[in-house]
């Protein structure tokens, strides 16, 4: 009986339905943590890069070659592959304890990764340079544009052996993650940003000039590709050596005899077809920003932006809800299925929508203290700014267009995110080839704006997809909603403030420092603030997670041991 006065204690239902969004958090927050350290170097690295190499086409060459690889690597087995496909298996043969069964399934998956990728990386040494070369048409003179082409080549062939090393990496991370240790395989990508940084220090101390691209030294190029693909291994290595502690020695197989790997790779199609229309959309991006010099280096950051977001937010949300959301479907549990898919997106609307208007916000000041060395003219500063700004809305149409996905591979459906990628890459495809119309100081905006754009299409056409199948969970949504606008809309205006009133008092690089430090503190403290006097129950799952967090650090921690 209920005491006078008192609220009704919460249902069953409700009591489960907290805790799981209080858990799923709390997951994110451990995956979270040990991503920020890797961003925070990649962040580095960018700026890194662009102060030794500057605004310059060689600048722009190198970073496409040292993309190039990734891309090829997350087109073959980027997406959902090895958290929904790859680790299940591998969890069930690790829970009967057969070890052997476990690493002849991940390294048989690792042979037949190696064998497409190995194709596909010499598809790309051949046609990446014609690329880069047919991007810039009308605006490089005949010798800059042969000369970035002969440079572009090289480069690739030294860096294209990345390919296979994210191949070797991923397939043991899946490892480290089927025995649920996180921690090493989220914090090891530091490592390759660490040695790239020593690569560049090297290339800046060797061969301090600035060279047009027509005059570079081989050996500047060798040391850049040599030692970017150096750093790809000490990753990899690593990820190997926790596979091996983690039980699993990974070595390829000849995975295409063994029917239970061929049967995961006929699954893994569809995720495959996501995750090549969204590499296609990164490699348009990098090839139209190289129309402006230096374009590519500020299209890198402003992408990064995003994406830490991603990585850190919408990304572990969605890992942790994966299992929580297969349960209740394999459950036949409808309306629990409804309400944890509706915390998932609540998460990601509270903490996606204030990045970007605040990304937006800070942009100038973020792009200040980036914009480091060659990389800090005037020029370079409004770049790297455009692209931040630009790139800024996707922060929310990605981070839904996962957690959605995520949602459809819980269902076994993996069609529908394909279906919804083709539709978000149609319509970048047509909005993005309106740079070839612009001055080259638009493109930048003109691209970002594209893509951002489709990102939020493709999440809305998901959306409504998965509506159809799930039934209505957007009245769940509108209280969310209405919070994260009202708090989002009070935190602009003393962000601002601060961001563009301290550099009139400290007119320096530390000046902007402090301000874009300065006006994001401000900003969250406000939205925070109107969160909790709204009692928003985000806040609280949050809150919930850090505690649980706290509780984990030990075993986290043991991870790296």
């Amino acid at each position: 009986m209920n005491l006078p006065g008192r609220p009704a204690p919460p249902e069953p239902s409700e009591r489960e339905g907290e805790a799981t969004a209080v858990a799923a958090a709390g997951d994110s927050v451990t995956i979270a943590g040990w991503t920020l350290v890797s961003r925070l170097t990649g962040f580095l690295r960018l700026a890194v890069i662009g102060a030794v190499l500057g605004p310059t086409l060689l600048g722009n060459t190198f970073q496409f070659a040292n993309s190039l690889p990734n891309l090829v690597y997350y087109g073959f087995l980027a997406g959902s592959l090895f958290s929904s496909l790859l680790v299940p298996p591998l969890v069930t043969t690790l829970e009967r304890g057969d070890r052997h069964a476990a690493a002849r399934i991940a390294g048989g998956f690792l042979g037949v990764a190696l064998s497409g990728l190995a194709l596909a990386a010499c598809a790309a040494v051949l046609v990446g340079p014609l690329l880069l070369r047919l991007s810039d048409v009308g605006l490089q003179a005949g010798t800059a544009g042969a000369a970035q082409e002969r440079v572009a080549r090289l480069l690739l062939l030294l860096l294209m052996p990345q390919v296979l090393l994210y191949a070797l990496a991923g397939t043991a991370v899946a490892v480290m993650n089927a025995r649920r240790r996180f921690a090493l395989a989220a914090a090891a990508p530091a490592l390759e940003n660490v040695v790239l940084l020593v690569i560049l220090g090297l290339t800046a101390l060797l061969y301090g000039s600035i060279d047009p691209i027509d005059r570079v030294p081989g050996g500047k190029l060798v040391l850049l590709g040599c030692g970017a693909t150096a750093a790809v291994g000490v990753h990899a290595a690593v990820q190997w050596w926790g596979a091996r502690r983690a039980g699993v020695t990974v070595r390829p197989r000849a995975g295409w005899r063994d029917p239970e790997v061929r049967a995961l790779a006929r699954r893994a199609m569809p995720a495959l077809g996501v995750a090549a229309l969204a590499a296609l959309q990164m490699l348009a991006v990098l090839l139209l920003a190289n129309r402006v010099p230096g374009g590519v280096v500020a299209a890198e950051m402003g992408m990064t932006f995003y994406q830490v977001v991603v990585a850190l937010g919408a990304a572990p949300v969605a890992l942790a809800l994966l299992p929580r959301l297969a349960r209740l479907h394999a459950d036949g549990n409808r309306r629990q299925f409804q309400d944890a898919f509706a915390r998932g997106v609540a998460l990601i609307l509270f903490v996606s929508v204030p990045a970007a208007v605040g990304y937006v916000v800070l942009a100038r000041p973020l792009a200040e203290v980036l914009s480091v060395g060659r990389m800090g003219s005037t020029a370079g500063v409004h770049l790297v700014a455009t692209a931040i700004a630009a790139f800024a809305p996707a922060v929310v149409g990605q981070g839904l267009f996962h957690v959605l996905s995520y949602t459809c591979y819980a269902r076994q459906d993996t069609r529908t995110p394909l279906r919804s990628m083709t539709v978000q890459t149609g319509v970048f495809v047509v909005l993005a080839s309106g740079a070839f119309l612009v001055a080259p100081t638009n493109v930048l905006a003109v691209v970002g704006l594209s893509f951002s754009t489709a990102t939020l299409v493709g999440a809305a056409h998901l959306g409504v997809r998965l509506r159809r199948d799930t039934g209505k969970v957007g009245g769940r949504l509108v209280p969310c909603l209405r919070r994260v606008a009202a708090g989002t809309v009070l935190m602009i205006p003393p962000a601002w403030a601060v961001a563009f009133l301290v550099p009139r008092w400290i007119d320096s690089r530390p000046g902007w420092l402090i301000a874009a430090v300065t006006a994001a503190l401000v900003g969250a403290a406000v939205f925070l603030l109107v969160q909790a006097w709204w009692r928003a129950p985000e806040l609280a799952w949050v809150i919930g997670s850090l505690g649980r967090a706290r509780r984990r650090a030990d075993v986290a921690g043991g991870d790296l041991g």
